[in-house]
Parts: C-alpha cells; structure tokens; sequence
C-alpha cells in the first residue's frame, strides 16, 4: 500500500466569492460541509497506516467558513503533517482569524489575491469589499506574522494566463483569455515592477519594526529553503529567472520577498474541461468540442488522495465533481481504498476515466460566424498526429501516427474536401478519409461518407472527395494510413512510427 503523495480535504464546498474562473456556482454535486466527525475518522485511519502526508485544506469553497478548522490545524500540527490552506483573504481582515492562523509553524497560509487590478477584481463577485481593502488584507497578515513572530510561511497568489494562452492541447480559432488579470503584457510588466516595490519597501519596514522576529525567520528559512534558494526560490530580484512569473510552480516556486513570505504566480487554467464549465467560461459566440485523450497515461496527479465535502474519496483535487470517486468515508476504510484495486488501476491508467480522459484531452474552440471566401482551412488537429513540422518537406505540416483525427467547424457551405499531403510508403499504399458528423443530442460523431485514395510515394499528392457539409456543424475527419519507421530503412534515429505526411486540409465550395 503507497501513501499518498499528498492529501486533500475539502472542509466545506460553500464559498462567499462567486469567482468566474471558478467552478464553485456551477457544481452539481450538494453543497455543503465535512462533518468534524468523519475528518477525525480520516486522520486516525492515515494515522493508524503509519501515514503522516502533507495536506491541503482545500478543493472548492472557503476553507476558513469551516467552523472547526482552527481545532482541525491544530491536530495537523500535533500528528506532524505539512499544511497548505488556501484562502479568498476575505475573513482574514478579523485580527483573531489572523492571530488563530499564525500560531502554525507547520502552515502555509496562501493568500489567493489572483486578481491583481481594480477590473479584474470584479470576477471575483465580492462587492461587500472595495479592492484597496481586499489588496490590503495581505499586508495585514505580513505584519502580524512579523509582530506575532510566527513561523507561518505565507504565499501571495497571483494570476497569469500565460500558460493557458499557450497550452498546446487548446487549439483556438482566436486568441482564447477568458479571465485577462491584466489590459497587456506591458501592463502586467508594470504592475510586477510596482508591486515588488510596495512589497520591498514594506519589508524594509517590517525589519526595522520588528528586527528580532525578522532576523529570526530569516535565518530559519535560510535554513529551511537552503537546497532551493537561488534555484526554487529567488531571495532577491538578481536571482529572479527571466519572465518568472510565466513559470509553472514545478519549475520555480516564487520570490522570497521577506523572510517566509513569497509572491507567486498561479497559472489560470480550465479546470478538467468540464461542458458545463467551458460553456460559462467561453463567450457565447463559440462553439467548442472536448477530444478525449484515449491513453494510456499515468498521470502523477492520481498519486494524490482527498476528501469532499460529501464524504467521496477521490485522486485528484481537479476532480471536483467526485466523478471518479473511489469510496465514501461512510461506507469504506480508507485502507481498504488505499490498497484497493480501483485505485491502482487508476494510478497504473486514468485513461479509464472520463474526467481524467477530458483533463488530458484536447480542447477545439470555434469562431461560428460565417465565411465569405471560396475556402475554409481545417487546422484543428487532435489525437492521432504528431507535433507540427514548420519546415516539413519545405511546405510545413504534420506527421500522422496511423489513424488521425482533424475537426472543423463548417463554416460555408463546402461541396467538397481537399487533402495535401506526401507518403512515404509504396505506391500501393491505401489510404482511407471518413467524414464524422457531430450530434449534440447525443454529444457522439455519427459516420456520414469515407473514400480510399492513393499516393505516389515521395511525391506530394493532391485528393478531394466530394461531401456536401453542413454549415453551422462540427466535422471530424478520421484518416487512416500504413505505418512506417524511419530509423529501420534511413538508421536515422527517427524511431517514431509514421503514416502520412499532411500539408493541409481545406474545405472548398
């Protein structure tokens, strides 16, 4: 039986903010909050295991709405485990709510500020709190850390849409920020520079206010963070990496702007593409389909293990719906999940499961207004085909893996579909396009027309099957081709296996 890299539980699934990036008002499983009895129950089967995680007090909702957290932090700190509570700072303007949580040394008190302007803390959906009040929160916190002398280590939380603007699984029409924290790149730059000021200077404050308690975190983390400063951790803006608040927190865990205290930079991205999410999240004038990866993937995420407000056991914190629940704390031991053959199948594979499928998957987002041109290009490529080759053949394009798929949203009335492409195989060689329609009603592709084509081998090849295709409508089309490997004729290294090489796709009038 494996412990759990980390643990999560989920206190309550209420939350006082109604944030548009967050799936909180959407959920469809009840709402509501873990009873004080089925926590302990949790912690004492851990214990009983021998099992001493670190724990994240959170999934979805307000961690600090839970009336028995303060008691539960304490046990965390008893039993020895690491904890990450995750806040909206909302409470944290009450000095005993801040007093209560400083008391931990074992804590790390994330402040998730995300928005970082006046506008964009509107998609937070808090007005009782003006922006400055809601911003100052955290330097409230600051100085209780430091007058308190806690040991807490606290995390200011900022947005990014870095990462999301440039995910390779989301193939956009348009550029897709459905959450902009900032107007441009330039004024994000600004507000970066602006803030480390602010927070800078208000360090120097701190040390010159607080000069014991100051010299001792900063010599307790030099200890503590001593295999990471300089690389995990910048402790001053010389050692900060280029473009650093781009950088997933695998790669660099944020600036040290006072001893214990980093801001950091959070990427936002969609959580697990959920329909009913995405449909929230993306303007209304889209259409999008979900491609589920098909696997297999052993995804590092299942090597987690929470528990939701309901009682559900699940593997992963994005798996906020409980869709691929493994037990419910009523009903199952937590030994009995631990070791269970759910979750090893799971952990050896979350391709068996949807959500992690849809998690892993492709995302297509489509403009629907109509085209006038005599041409429609398809570029949405899915599973099935390798990375594109810019300088492939001199043309540019893509390698198929076999079998491939490619979607469009039709977007004029087209009589017909142009393939361009170049084979590597014999002259024999077949070759097969099917043409997929998608049905709503039953969110499935519904096979319309196929053709087999030929290529001459080392030449590029032109084909156009007739269809007439439906505007308004999304398409897949499945091409299916021989397999080769390079490396077994050319001994050029090149292992991958290869069908086709696809130039482009286009649909005619």
């Amino acid at each position: 039986m494996d412990a759990p890299r980390t643990v999560f539980i989920e206190l309550t699934s209420h939350c006082n903010m109604h944030c548009d990036f967050c799936p909180s008002d959407i959920l469809r499983r009840e709402k509501g909050t873990l009873e004080e009895a089925r926590i302990g129950s949790f912690l004492d089967q851990l214990q009983a295991l021998g099992m001493r995680p670190p724990v994240m007090l959170n999934v979805l909702g307000e961690p600090l709405l839970a009336k028995g957290v303060y008691a539960l932090l304490d046990r965390l700190e008893r039993d020895g485990h690491p904890v990450t509570l995750i806040t909206n700072m909302t409470l944290l303007g009450d000095p005993d709510v801040r007093r209560e949580l400083l008391r931990h040394t074992n804590l790390t008190l994330a402040m998730s500020l995300q928005t970082a302007t006046p506008e964009s803390y509107r998609m937070r959906g808090y007005p009782k709190m003006p922006f400055e009040e809601f911003f100052g929160l955290a330097f409230k916190v600051i100085e209780d850390k430091f007058r308190l002398g806690s040991g807490t280590r606290l995390e200011i939380h900022v947005a990014s849409g870095y990462v999301l603007a440039h995910d390779p699984t989301i193939q956009s029409d348009s550029p897709l920020e459905p959450w902009p924290n900032f107007p441009s790149e330039r004024a994000e730059r600004r507000w970066i520079a602006l803030t480390l000021r602010r927070l800078e200077a208000f360090g120097r404050r701190m040390r010159k206010a607080y000069p014991e308690a100051y010299a001792a975190e900063k010599a307790r983390t030099e200890t503590l963070y001593r295999d990471h400063i300089g690389t995990k951790i910048a402790v001053s803006r010389r050692d900060l990496p280029p473009d650093f608040h781009r950088l997933k927190d695998e790669i660099f865990w944020g600036y040290m702007v006072m001893p214990h205290m980093l801001l950091v930079f959070k990427s936002f991205e969609l959580w697990t593409r959920d329909e009913a999410f995405l449909r929230r999240a993306l303007p209304p004038d889209k259409a999008f389909l979900i491609e589920e990866n098909p696997g297999p993937w052993a995804c590092p995420m299942t090597e987690s293990f929470g528990l939701l407000a309901d009682g559900n056991y699940v593997l992963c914190c994005l798996d906020y719906e409980g869709e691929m629940a493994v037990g419910n704390i009523g009903q199952t031991p937590v030994a009995d999940v631990l070791g269970g053959g759910k979750r090893a199948r799971i952990r050896a594979d979350a391709m068996t499961e949807p959500v992690c499928r849809r998690c892993k998957g492709n995302l297509f987002v489509f403009d629907t207004e109509p085209l006038a041109g005599d041409e429609q290009p398809i570029d949405k490529y899915g599973c099935g085909f390798w990375p594109c080759e810019p300088g492939l053949h001199g043309k540019g394009g893509r390698w198929m893996k076999g079998e491939a798929w490619a979607y469009v949203y039709v977007r004029i009335p087209a009589r017909r579909v142009v393939l361009r492409y170049l084979s590597g195989l014999p002259d024999d060689a077949a070759f097969k396009m099917e043409i997929h329609s998608y049905q709503s009603e039953t969110s499935s592709f519904q096979k319309e027309h196929e053709f087999d084509f030929k290529g001459p081998a080392g030449q590029e090849a032109e084909s156009r099957a007739p269809f007439a295709f439906v505007p308004g409508r999304i398409y897949r089309l499945a091409l299916v081709s021989p397999t080769f490997v390079p490396d077994e004729a050319l001994h050029n290294g090149d292992t991958r296996r290869l069908g086709l090489a696809v130039h482009d796709i286009r649909l005619e009038r």
